[in-house]
């Protein structure tokens, strides 16, 4: 069977299309109601809560402070190190209990509250420059489709003759491309292989929620109210 290379470009620009689509839209809607410069750049099936707040993984006293655990050296180093995702939440648990532990009775909560209110404040700093980092990430991917779509509409237009046997690679892949089409199809592989990084990407600030979660609940065990 025989069939014309543009039907190559058509089927490797609707691949690069629904490749950069978010899920549960379809690619008529998605050119035709949401535009590049309109479309929301959060691309994640997790929704987007631009700031964890405290009474979401918090039950204990109200954080009505924000900033002054910024100026005791202990707890500024003991945060940062709690939401490390390098470091495992049985070694986080056994920091808070070491940091409880050698707390004066008449600071016990406060200062426990206070270790809460810093980990909380670097969580949502640390939430804000990945969510912004996927964002700039899927704008930039969403430029990119525009441009592959412009690529493959400028691709020179095949006579009756520039026919190749669809048979001809594997899964019906047309061989025997030009050049510009060659170059055409790789950038199409290229983009789908960052794509494909965007659901990878996308779970970290639920990971990030889920460690806050964690620590919270250490902390709060340690309190003696």
């Amino acid at each position: 069977m025989k069939m014309k290379k543009h039907v190559f470009r058509r089927a490797a620009l609707q691949a690069a299309i629904m490749a950069v689509v978010p899920l549960g839209m379809s690619v008529v809607a998605a050119l035709a109601d949401q535009p590049v410069k309109d479309t929301s750049e959060w691309p994640c099936v997790y929704r987007k809560v631009p700031t964890l707040s405290a009474a979401t993984i918090w039950d204990g006293p109200a954080i009505t402070d924000t900033s002054s655990w910024r100026k005791d050296e202990t707890i500024r180093k003991l945060s940062q190190y709690l939401i490390s995702r390098r470091v495992s939440e049985d070694d986080a648990d056994a920091a808070v209990k070491k940091f409880a532990a050698g707390l004066p009775a008449d600071q016990h909560d406060a200062k426990l509250t206070e270790l809460f209110a810093a980990v909380l404040t670097r969580t949502n700093e640390d939430r804000k420059v990945v969510m912004s980092g996927i964002e700039r990430f899927h704008k930039r991917q969403m430029e990119r489709a525009q441009e592959i779509e412009k690529e493959g509409i400028q691709l020179p237009p095949e006579n009756e003759e520039g026919l190749t046997d669809e048979s001809s690679g594997p899964a019906g892949e047309i061989a025997k491309l030009s050049p510009k089409e060659e170059k055409y199809k790789w950038e199409i592989r290229t983009f789908q292989e960052k794509q494909a990084n965007i659901p990878i990407a996308c779970e970290i600030p639920q990971l990030i929620d889920q460690r806050a979660g964690a620590i919270a609940r250490a902390i709060r065990a340690e309190m003696k109210s």
